[in-house]
C-alpha cells in the first residue's frame, strides 16, 4: 500500500482496476464470440449452398402417421412413411380449388400399371387408387398427342383431384404401396 493512499482509497483503486479488467475481458469475449458466430453463419450458408434443393426440403419425420402415405396439400408434398420416418418424399400436383383432392384418412384399394381416364381423356400410368375415382399416378399421357400433361405444374395444384407424381416417382410409390396401405391427406390447397 502506498503511503499517499488510505486503505479505503487503495481498495477503491484496486476495485476500479479489477472492474476495468473485467469489462475489458467481457468486451474481448463479445468481439470473439461475434466473430465466431459470424464465421458459423457463413459456414452454414456455404454448406446450404452446396446442398441440392431436394435435400434441403426433405422432412426427416412424417408429421401425422407412422406407416403409410402422407400428403400435405399446402406444401404439395407426398411422403412415404415407415415407423414415423419419411423414406421417400416427392413434390406433387394435387387437385385445383374447383376440383379438390379429398382430405381425410383412406386406404389403398386398388393398383394397376396403366389406367385410362375417360374424364381426363388420358392414360394414367402406375395408378394407385385410394378413394372412389381418386388415386396417385404418374403425369397423365394425352391420348391424342401422346405427351405428358402438367409437367410444368408439379408443385402446384393442377389436377382434377388425383395426386400426380413425376415420371419414375409414381413407379416408386406403385411398388412401395400395398393394398390396404394407409393414406392420410391433410392441409388446404394453396
Amino acid at each position: 500500500m502506498s503511503p499517499f493512499m488510505s486503505k479505503k482509497s487503495y481498495f477503491l483503486f484496486l476495485l476500479a482496476i479489477f472492474l476495468f479488467g473485467a469489462l475489458a475481458g467481457v468486451l474481448i469475449l463479445v468481439l470473439i464470440m461475434e466473430k465466431e458466430i459470424s464465421l458459423f453463419h457463413q459456414k452454414a450458408e456455404e454448406i446450404k449452398e452446396n446442398i441440392e434443393p431436394a435435400e434441403q426440403e426433405i422432412y426427416i419425420f412424417c408429421h401425422k402417421i407412422q406407416d403409410g402415405i402422407e400428403v400435405d396439400l399446402f406444401r404439395q408434398k407426398l411422403r412415404l412413411c415407415e415407423k414415423g420416418t419419411a423414406v421417400e418424399q416427392f413434390q406433387i400436383s394435387t387437385g385445383k380449388r374447383e376440383t379438390p383432392t379429398p382430405t381425410g384418412e383412406f386406404r389403398v384399394i386398388h393398383k394397376t400399371p396403366m389406367l385410362f381416364s375417360r374424364i381426363a381423356g388420358a392414360w394414367l400410368p402406375f395408378w394407385v387408387g385410394f378413394y372412389n375415382n381418386y388415386g396417385f399416378h404418374e403425369l397423365p399421357i394425352n391420348i391424342e398427342t401422346n405427351t405428358r400433361i402438367g409437367e410444368d405444374k408439379i408443385g402446384q395444384p393442377a389436377s382434377l383431384g388425383c395426386v400426380r407424381l413425376k415420371v419414375n416417382e409414381a413407379e416408386k410409390l406403385y411398388h412401395w404401396a400395398e393394398i390396404g396401405t394407409r393414406v392420410l391427406i391433410f392441409g388446404q390447397t394453396p
